[in-house]
């Protein structure tokens, strides 16, 4: 349904497409935060916002045994936010047809999706503070643009739990 529309801003940078590699390695059935905090160390900003004030390039770090690896925290977020809302609104994500290679189903509560949300609404309020937004020239508002209708697809979810 939005996916496929929100590959881009969603999957289309480097780290975007890491995380969604990332995400699809997962082994379960449905895709928990609780499981994708087991496999990095996204949860610290959730829980410590304030550390994103500190620098333009907050990285998290993925569960990787054979090397060192992180992303950008705004690419995991738009990542991880782009793939729930599918999910929510559809049943699943399906990611080939979106660069992946799955699909996803998730499950997540609604105080989950109300975290989601914020990130995402963070993010896409203060671009100054995210190094995604100074490499997007002429793409930033087509992404903010794809940003705000991922924020309005995770509020529908959350208007139905």
């Amino acid at each position: 349904m939005f996916i496929e529309k929100w590959k881009d801003t969603a999957f289309g940078s480097d780290y975007g497409g890491d995380f969604q590699q990332f995400l699809e390695k997962i082994p379960c059935e449905k895709l928990t935060l609780t499981e994708i905090y087991k496999r990095c160390d996204l949860k610290k900003y959730f829980d410590q916002p304030e550390l994103l004030d500190e620098r333009t390039d907050n990285n998290v770090r993925l569960d990787n045994p054979d090397f060192e690896q992180f992303v950008h925290y705004e690419d995991a977020v738009i990542a991880l936010t782009a793939i729930v809302a599918e999910s929510e609104l559809n049943g699943s994500a399906d990611l080939t047809t979106a660069y992946g290679s799955k699909i996803l189903t998730c499950d997540i509560s609604k105080e989950e999706l109300l975290t989601l949300k914020n990130a995402l609404t963070d993010i896409h309020n203060n671009t100054e503070k995210f190094v995604l937004f100074e490499m997007l020239g002429d793409y930033k508002e087509d992404t903010l643009l794809d940003i705000l209708e991922i924020i309005e697809c995770i509020k529908e979810s959350i208007n139905k739990k």
